[in-house]
């Protein structure tokens, strides 16, 4: 089995510490240029069914923009005239290189230690697409969005994959270590 499948020692540390860990360089370029053109024709599929003459209406919910299409719902850019997806959920079946990942033990291999259980199951699948200009991911909890769905919410863990590159001046994620302790914390409105 690969080293990288199981999670080390100092990861679940730092994992019951700061509620995170992160790994760097586990795919290869081209598996990433693979990834990433798989991203691009799942993104076209959407804006090509949101064209089409039997699209939904689009519902806004918060001045925010969704659309069911294609068995996914699709927030869209805030920005109208961007004519981008935000973010797609679920969204591994809209392209077969996107749904490989589900089985990827890079991906799911070091959750079976951080929930303590061997037997794993999928509870979402979402595509978040960052374009230039569009709008950014304010600070928000996962737990709130799945507390109606999950019996066990405290057995879901977050697997995040950059399929390029993210710093500050690009927009990366930005963690506050130790935060889960503090159990659901008051959204922004």
């Amino acid at each position: 089995m690969e080293t990288t499948a199981r999670a080390t020692r100092e990861e679940l540390e730092q994992y019951a510490e700061q509620g995170f860990f992160a790994r760097t360089s586990q795919f290869s370029q081209a598996e990433l240029e693979q990834m990433r053109a798989a991203a691009e024709r799942a993104h076209q599929r959407l804006v090509d069914a949101a064209e089409s003459d039997e699209a939904p209406p689009v519902d806004r919910i918060d001045n925010q923009r969704f659309q069911m299409l294609r068995g996914t719902t699709v927030k869209w850019e805030w920005k109208d005239e961007l004519r981008a997806v935000r973010s797609a959920e679920p969204c591994m079946h809209l392209d077969p290189g996107l749904e490989a990942l589900v089985d990827d033990s890079r991906l799911w291999g070091p959750c079976r230690d951080v929930v303590g259980s061997e037997a794993l199951s999928l509870f979402s699948d979402k595509l978040n697409v960052k374009r230039p200009g569009g709008a950014p991911f304010p600070w928000h909890q996962e737990a709130p969005y799945w507390v109606y769905g999950a019996d066990q919410i405290d057995a879901i863990v977050s697997v995040l994959l950059y399929l390029d590159d993210a710093n500050k001046e690009n927009g990366c994620l930005w963690v506050i270590p130790g935060s889960h302790r503090f159990g659901t914390l008051p959204a922004l409105t």
